[in-house]
């Protein structure tokens, strides 16, 4: 009985991570795309796969050559790294909190002050890491767009042919 249910759940998670993957191979080009793989979406530039928007991670390196791009790529990356170490440490004082609240009234005592204290401190640490990770997702499709619209306008310029030089005036 109890192999049947790993194997169940075995098949149902590869299942549902077959069912959030894309299939899709997008042509080698120097613009950046998204694609999802695995349940998790991912940079794409010439074929390469570069990080993901999770943490922003590899998209500094993915828009290397755009010092606009760049700079939201890392404005994006800091917010969110940011935001996740503020949600984790709010976490983490919200259970101490309820701990101290327990161990308070196991004990007998009716004073909530370090508990609660802890409890609504870890609240607004994880209001503000989710502020900050929401901050952040903008700059990364900033960073991407700007990195494409640079792509665009270099192989515009290559494309079109120089203008003449203006003649001299009389």
């Amino acid at each position: 009985m109890r192999n049947g249910l790993v194997v169940g759940l075995a098949f149902s998670v590869s299942f549902s991570a077959a069912g959030c993957s894309s299939s899709y191979e997008p042509a080698r080009s120097p613009r950046i795309v998204t694609l999802v793989e695995g349940g998790t979406p991912k940079f794409v530039r010439d074929g390469e796969r570069i990080g993901s928007p999770a943490f922003g991670s590899g998209l500094v390196d993915a828009v290397h050559g755009n010092p606009e791009a760049e700079r939201h790529a890392r404005i994006a990356r800091n917010l969110i790294v940011g935001g996740f170490v503020l949600d984790i440490a709010g976490l983490g004082a919200e259970v101490g909190g309820l701990a101290v609240l327990a161990h308070d009234r196991n004990q007998g005592h009716d004073s909530p002050g370090l508990g609660t204290g802890l409890l609504l401190g870890g609240l607004a640490a994880v209001i503000a890491g989710s502020v900050l990770i929401i901050a952040g997702q903008p700059h990364i499709y900033d960073a991407v767009n700007i990195y494409n619209d640079g792509v665009d306008a270099a192989a515009a310029r290559a494309a079109s042919p120089a203008l003449p030089a203006p003649a001299p005036a009389p």
